[in-house]
């Protein structure tokens, strides 16, 4: 709802009222408490004056060492880091730009490359085990042990003697004891 123009008008009316009453009111509190600080003010700037003066030259040794050391070395480390940070700043102002949009819906979001890479991946893994499964199909499937080698009989029979068996389980042969 708009106010009409007498409306704003009375506003501005009752507001000039209220400040002239209130400055009338204030101003005589305003004065007497000027008239009663000024000596404390006085008082305390004769006070502080020797010091002022034996302070200010090394107040003016601190602003020329801030101004010619100081201020070239924060200059000069703020630009290093605007320059270091240049491709930083600008991949982020440029995925700024693609995020407003994509969230605008003018611009198709980035395909994400790892799904590709994981379907790759599976599949690789699917056609090396079908290899691996028809390769174990075209060997034969039984397993025949490779024979045992014959026992040569010694080319000397004097050279191998044998020692006397000790006493065996019963019924057990020479060829066992032998073997053993």
């Amino acid at each position: 709802m708009l106010r009409t123009t007498p409306d704003v008008e009375a506003t501005k009316d009752r507001l000039i009222e209220t400040w002239e009453t209130t400055r009338n009111v204030v101003s005589p509190h305003l004065v007497a408490a000027r008239d009663a600080m000024s000596p404390y003010v006085d008082e305390a700037r004769t006070r502080l004056n020797p010091a002022m003066e034996r302070l200010a030259p090394a107040v003016d040794d601190a602003r020329e060492t801030l101004r010619k050391k100081v201020v070239p070395a924060v200059v000069s480390a703020a630009e290093n880091a605007r320059d270091s940070s240049a491709p930083a700043r600008a991949e982020a102002k440029q995925r700024a730009g693609d995020a407003l949009l994509v969230l605008r819906g003018t611009k198709p979001a980035k395909r994400r490359r790892w799904p590709l890479a994981l379907t790759c991946l599976i599949g690789g893994a699917a056609l090396g085990a079908y290899a691996g499964m028809r390769r174990a199909a075209a060997q034969p499937t039984g397993y025949s042990p490779a024979p045992f080698p014959a026992a040569q009989p010694p080319a000397d029979p004097s050279a191998t003697t044998e020692a006397p068996a000790a006493q065996s389980a019963p019924g057990a042969s020479d060829r066992t004891k032998r073997s053993r």
